[in-house]
């Protein structure tokens, strides 16, 4: 088993990767934010990549939301329980999804 602080370390270490590339999406967002007049067919390209990134920028948020709520559960002790059944979610689940809140099982039961 891996311990908790090994799991803290991780992690931190994936929130702060998330972060870093929040904050490209966000200066990639700024840098499409510019006055200039393009070409109907470039526009319509940087709107594309506008809506990929801010989509990827959404997906961060949620992903370092994610990561808070599990490095809470470290600090009160409830990482690795299942929030559904209070079973323990399996370590190989954990290094997949080190913020999962449920066991594969009731992860696959909320899913049908």
């Amino acid at each position: 088993m891996i311990a908790v602080e090994d799991w803290r370390e991780a992690l931190l270490s994936q929130r702060r990767r998330v972060f870093e590339r929040v904050a490209r999406a966000e200066e990639d967002l700024r840098c499409l934010d510019v006055d200039v007049q393009p070409e109907v067919e470039e526009e319509g390209q940087e709107e594309n990549l506008a809506r990929l990134l801010a989509r990827l920028d959404e997906r961060g948020i949620a992903e370092i939301e994610a990561i808070d709520r599990a490095l809470a559960r470290i600090a009160s002790g409830d990482y690795g329980r299942c929030e559904a059944c209070d079973g323990s979610i399996s370590v190989q689940r954990l290094r997949a999804l080190p913020w999962a809140t449920t066991c594969v099982s009731c992860a696959a039961a909320r899913e049908h």
